[in-house]
């Protein structure tokens, strides 16, 4: 197939990395290496633009753009739409050429239309919905709110997963890594987030309280904290007075190099407040570290309770009670954390996820007519 692949959140190759980016990288990447064509269409900041009428004029720009980039694709798929950001040009486009039009990762939000600052927002994401040859939803309550507009062979649910081989325990990254940090024999506990106003630095500052607490209770720990942002010297500041020297902050971490970080770790801690889907739980269950997350919203879905880490209640204290078995029991740690290795394996790997996705796509595309 050939694909037109448009990303209304931010483009494929965002220079500041979010799980959105990752996500989107990762879907690009997949679909290439089974073999289709993408077109990756002009990127176009459509945040919000039904309020902003001094851009409409470029938002046409863009679409005619498309349009003329995509002339010659089977089908338009479109990653990520809601109320904030609906996609605008996947309806468009896709009549104008007829060709099936698939969206990825759509949230539909009922509550957003009894407001009038997100009623146009509501109505335009809506309409891309209904428009939507299939819908493809990586996150469970993604599924729910389709139900509620869509027949059920209209979406399907497509598990998140890594890319194959990616990731993995790397034993002469960890012994390098931890004698760079001077850990000894500590308990590495491992962090990541970017740091950004809202749920994001709560987490963090959650993960900091929870190992001060256990320094005070005697535990022997390090806390590692990857990520960047404007609120890092915040974050910096916080974990100097509760911590001490028991902190470092890594700063950003290519994706890359995160299995040789991560693998010099313990467990990965990280409540994941408002968490839509938790790319990052992956990431450290496949290098090998136990989870220590909370119910809120995406961490059950990637992390198995009991398995490969622990899933607490959306409570501080309860945090850091997980948090505390897992330092306190190494055998128990280090039993999940070979069983995350063998959970994303067998459940979240994207050519395996994926597959399916990519076979409805080509079933609802068919072959053209040959005149």
């Amino acid at each position: 197939m050939r694909i037109a692949f448009c990303t209304p959140f931010k483009p494929v190759y965002h220079s500041s990395i979010s799980g959105d980016v990752t996500i989107a990288r990762d879907l690009f990447h997949t679909l290439k290496r089974f073999g289709h064509e993408l077109i990756p269409v002009e990127y176009f900041p459509a945040k919000q633009i039904y309020w902003k009428p001094h851009k409409w004029a470029a938002a046409k720009a863009a679409m005619d753009n498309m349009i003329a980039q995509s002339r010659d694709a089977d089908c338009w798929f479109t990653y990520g739409t809601y109320y904030k950001v609906p996609d605008i040009f996947g309806p468009t486009v896709s009549k104008q050429h007829d060709i099936p039009y698939f969206l990825y990762q759509a949230s539909y939000a009922e509550n957003r239309a009894n407001h009038i600052k997100t009623w146009p927002g509501y109505m335009l994401n809506k309409r891309a919905m209904l428009t939507a040859t299939h819908i493809f939803c990586n996150r469970v309550n993604d599924m729910e709110t389709c139900r509620k507009i869509l027949p059920k062979h209209k979406f399907s649910y497509i598990s998140p997963g890594l890319p194959n081989g990616m990731f993995g325990r790397k034993r002469g990254a960890r012994d390098w890594w931890r004698n760079r940090w001077n850990v000894g024999d500590s308990t590495v506990v491992m962090t990541a987030a970017m740091m950004r106003h809202g749920v994001k630095t709560e987490g963090i500052r959650w993960v900091i309280a929870s190992c001060a607490d256990l320094i005070v209770r005697g535990h022997d720990i390090k806390l590692m904290v990857a990520g960047d942002g404007p609120k890092r010297r915040e974050l910096e500041a916080m974990a100097r007075l509760r911590l001490g020297d028991r902190v470092e902050f890594l700063g950003l971490v290519d994706r890359l190099e995160l299995p040789d970080v991560f693998s010099a770790g313990d467990v990965f801690a990280f409540p994941g407040l408002e968490e839509s889907v938790g790319m990052v739980y992956l990431e450290a269950q496949q290098c090998g570290l136990p989870v220590v997350a909370t119910s809120d919203e995406g961490a059950p879905y990637v992390v198995k309770d009991g398995y490969s880490g622990l899933i607490t209640p959306v409570d501080k204290e309860e945090f850091t009670f997980g948090l505390r078995r897992l330092v306190e029991d190494k055998e128990y740690r280090e039993s999940l954390g070979k069983q995350a290795i063998e959970y994303v394996r067998k459940h979240h790997i994207a050519d395996t996820n994926l597959h399916a996705m990519v076979k409805t796509m080509e079933r609802l595309t068919g072959p053209k007519d040959v005149i």
